[in-house]
């Protein structure tokens, strides 16, 4: 079997889980399995795969853009593909796996097995970096991602490939005012000269190209096509960037550098 693992991380999160399912797919020795963001899987034949795993992070209780945009444009696949999807999330993934089995499924993409996974959140480390928990992954993270790698496999190998739509989760009622107000409201994005090296790399490594360089060489924020994964606060070198213009990150989720 043929195995796809594409997914899109912010800060890193998404792409641990997703490097650890490979591993543990590759260790099971009757499949292979590729990974690949979907920032640099432009030139991938999805035809090509017997199944796939499709991972996100939460956004406002949905998936990333980023994952949205790459099957929006995506054509149809020309036969049914049985695909695990799962998200990362830091309190509540409400209805993410919901919205993007759907959006798959009009792809001849078939959910057969979701899955959310508690990891470190970019805002709240940010926000909140006394509390510990914004900064960990949910306890035997590595057992039950072993377990569902191989329960999927199992699905594969015995053809039981009953596709379904994740249940509505009435949690995302309850986190709708914040759901509703992380659409509308983006933050702003504050540099503290002082300590930026102009190296570039918030620029080279913003998935949504909401940075560039200015005329001085510092980094220019353009808040229209910023998302708030707050990779670019999370990996600067100087911990130049921050969410506030008095205080620059006490700590950051420098573990995904």
């Amino acid at each position: 079997m043929k195995i796809l693992i594409l997914y899109f991380s912010g800060t890193g999160s998404t792409k641990w889980i997703a490097e650890l399912m490979q591993s543990c797919l590759l260790h099971s020795e009757i499949c292979t399995a590729d990974l690949f963001s979907v920032e640099n899987s432009t030139n991938l034949n999805l035809i090509d795969y017997d199944a796939f795993i499709i991972g996100t992070p939460v956004y406002h209780g949905a998936p990333s853009n980023m994952i949205k945009k790459y099957f929006d444009l995506l054509s149809p696949l020309s036969k049914r593909t049985p695909a695990f999807i799962f998200n990362t999330r830091a309190w509540c993934s409400c209805n993410t796996n919901r919205l993007l089995a759907k959006q798959l499924l009009k792809k001849n993409i078939i959910t057969v097995k979701d899955r959310d996974y508690q990891t470190p959140a970019s805002d709240g480390a940010l926000i909140l970096p006394v509390y510990k928990k914004f900064f960990t992954f949910e306890k035997n993270i590595h057992a039950k991602i072993h377990r569902d790698c191989m329960d999927f496999l199992e699905q594969l190998r015995a053809e039981q490939l009953y596709g379904y739509i994740p249940r509505f989760r009435f949690s995302s009622i309850i986190n709708s005012p914040n759901k509703l107000m992380g659409q509308m409201i983006t933050f702003k994005i504050f540099l503290h000269q002082d300590k930026c090296v102009k190296c570039g790399r918030c620029i080279q490594n913003c998935p949504h190209h909401a940075l560039k360089r200015s005329k001085s060489g510092y980094p220019l924020f353009l808040i229209a096509k910023c998302e708030n994964c707050y990779r670019c606060i999370h990996h600067c070198p100087a911990k130049a960037l921050s969410l506030s213009k008095r205080t620059t990150p006490k700590k950051v989720l420098s573990f995904y550098k």
